[in-house]
């Protein structure tokens, strides 16, 4: 038993380093791991970038429609339901970068005396879907 031991340690002291089989298969199995995790990576990069613009599209849709409703309740500073008929519709200004919104507002509808509009502002953008909000204005006068 003792000479079996003996042989190994003395092998073991002679060879010394790798053999190009070992190293072949080391490569071999970086390959299969390493390519696919960094295709992995770059994935999640990409759709990370998506998810900040689709947040900064809600963020700006939302911003418009506060102002327009803001605006509709501002009738002491001469603003108000007509103002925001007349004056809101189209493309908005200064959107942030790769954004662009638009606001719609539909003809006056009346339902049981009550005259109201529909506002719709839209927030488009590259590689993501259309932010919509919808909300509805009554005429209070």
């Amino acid at each position: 038993m003792l000479s079996i031991v003996s042989r190994i340690r003395r092998k073991m002291e002679v060879e010394r380093g790798f053999s190009l089989v070992e190293i072949v298969l080391v490569i071999v199995v970086l390959g299969m791991t390493v390519f696919p995790l960094a295709r992995l990576a770059v994935v999640n990069t990409n759709s990370g970038g998506r998810y900040v613009m689709m947040t900064r599209a809600i963020f700006y849709a939302e911003e418009i429609m506060e102002q327009i409703i803001a605006d509709y309740a501002a009738e002491d500073a001469g603003r108000g339901y007509d103002w925001v008929r007349t004056n809101w519709p189209g493309t908005t200004s200064n959107p942030p970068a790769g954004l662009t919104g638009s606001v719609a507002i539909s003809s006056e509808t009346t339902l049981n005396g009550v005259d109201y509009v529909v506002v719709q502002v839209t927030v488009s953008g590259t590689d993501i879907p259309d932010v919509v909000l919808t909300s509805w204005l009554v005429d209070n006068s």
